[in-house]
């Protein structure tokens, strides 16, 4: 019964891994197409910083460079979905 507990939490925290990273995605693939979706989920979300965080991680994703603005990207929407869990 515990491991099958265990085994339902690591599942539970997979997909909300997940469902951020395909957030995270949207956001650099699709721009403020998809930063709006977000902002009706979270309309006090914080559109400036998201939006820029968003650019960056674009921006670094086609040059190459590290991808520090996609981390933070990732930690900001963590912090978003985990304020209204």
């Amino acid at each position: 019964q515990a491991l099958e507990h265990d085994r339902a939490t690591v599942h539970r925290e997979t997909a909300e891994l997940h469902r951020l990273e395909v957030w995270r995605e949207r956001l650099i693939e699709e721009g403020d197409l998809a930063l709006a979706e977000l902002l009706t989920i979270f309309p006090q979300a914080d559109r400036s910083h998201l939006r820029q965080l968003s650019r960056q991680a674009r921006e670094n994703k086609h040059t190459h460079r590290s991808p520090i603005a996609a981390r933070a990207l990732f930690r900001e929407l963590r912090q978003l979905f985990d304020s209204f869990a």
